[in-house]
């Protein structure tokens, strides 16, 4: 049971539950904060602090309280075989330190709690074939988009609509775009004819005519220079992309070798 436990606490309490809130629908997500929020004491922090009573009856009783509650033990909570463990371990203990009259009854809450074990290890297996599929598909999905097809899209500000994202940040580039190349064309014109387009600067000297012309390449080389950055951001969306869709073929294999220790 160790090297399942090592698995649950490596990749599980994290990335399942990350998986999980990626499939599942706001008002499923809604409804699991509200009944965490009405919960008592998590059962499994009472199956820790549990201890000998008063008498044995109060004793088993509380045990077989918990047993019962265990029942009902959420299959995508990723404590749930560290929960039947301790359990387990619990009712040993009350094996050798409850009176021989009990010994029937433990045996009895012994078989329920391997059943229920058996029961949620069921369920708990099906939600990783979801979050399992949830991985293959998001991965399927995110590689349909050509990376180079993207880049070569990057240049004319039509990558975010290639890849998915809102129509709003299409129109942004293109905006953007239409701006940098207003204000490039502004400074080749002035830096070309500068006795033409020189607002209202004087032109009437050589050094007049210079101070015109650098306006213009300054004109020229700040849209290209900002043109150049758009460039690197969108590769850079572009990389973030590929590792989103590496994340996701890693995450899937995660949990494939997860779900195969727990069918040990």
């Amino acid at each position: 049971m160790s090297l399942v436990n090592s698995f649950v606490n490596q990749i599980g309490r994290e990335l399942g539950r990350d998986a999980y809130r990626s499939v599942m629908s706001p008002s499923a997500s809604s409804k699991r904060k509200m009944q965490a929020a009405e919960a008592e004491i998590p059962i499994f922090d009472q199956v820790i602090n549990f201890e000998l009573l008063a008498n044995d009856e109060k004793t088993f009783r509380s045990l077989a309280n918990l047993v019962e509650k265990a029942e009902h033990t959420d299959p995508e909570d990723f404590e749930w075989n560290e929960l039947f463990y301790e359990l387990d371990n619990k009712i040993d203990f009350c094996k050798a330190n409850l009176s021989d009259e009990y010994k029937d009854q433990l045996e009895k809450l012994d078989e329920i709690n391997a059943q229920n074990f058996k029961f949620i290890k069921s369920k708990h297996i099906s939600y990783i074939d979801s979050v399992i599929l949830y991985f293959e598909n998001k991965s399927v999905e995110l590689s349909k988009k050509n990376m180079w097809v993207a880049a070569i899209l990057t240049l004319f500000g039509f990558r975010p609509s290639y890849m998915g994202e809102q129509f709003i940040y299409t129109l942004i580039n293109l905006l953007y775009i239409f701006i940098l190349g207003a204000i490039g064309f502004n400074g080749w014109i002035t830096f070309q004819y500068p006795t033409q387009f020189n607002g209202n600067l004087p032109s009437e000297t050589p050094a007049d005519i210079a101070l015109i012309e650098t306006m213009g390449k300054v004109m020229l080389g700040i849209p290209v220079g900002f043109y150049l950055l758009f460039l690197l951001l969108g590769l850079r969306k572009i990389l973030k992309y590929k590792k989103e869709i590496q994340n996701n073929f890693d995450s899937k294999i995660k949990f494939e070798t997860y779900k195969s220790e727990l069918m040990k």
